[in-house]
């Protein structure tokens, strides 16, 4: 079962957004822009057709495709990841946000009239 199609220099590819939401998408083709032109088109609701045509002359195109599909699994795995730890980073940051200023003996404070030498 094969998501693209090889035609005049270019890859298309369906991709289901219901699978593999739009900011998976982009990180997934955001990978391939130093080497390729990527064009997105289709309807966010139903299906997104992702060309990838090559800047410069590719031997194995359908590499290319397969790599595609491994970057979205990749960012679909990480997004998983990422709303299942959603709630641990929001109490990480409410604890550190809580925590009290401490002020290390070894710290520096700087004068204000010492960082600016145009004020003198």
């Amino acid at each position: 079962m094969e998501n693209f199609e090889i035609k005049d220099g270019s890859i298309f590819f369906s991709v289901n957004p219901k699978i593999y939401p739009m900011d998976v998408i982009f990180s997934a083709a955001y990978v391939f822009t130093d080497k390729n032109y990527i064009i997105l088109d289709g309807n966010p609701e139903e299906e997104i057709v992702v060309e990838i045509k090559p800047k410069e002359k590719v031997e194995d195109m359908g590499k290319i495709a397969m790599e595609f599909n491994n970057e979205l699994v990749n960012y679909g795995a990480y997004a998983v990841q990422a709303a299942r730890n959603a709630h641990l980073r929001h109490i990480i940051m409410q604890k550190v946000l809580q925590m009290p200023a401490t002020i290390h003996a070894h710290s520096k404070f700087v004068n204000l009239s010492d960082a600016k030498p145009w004020k003198r």
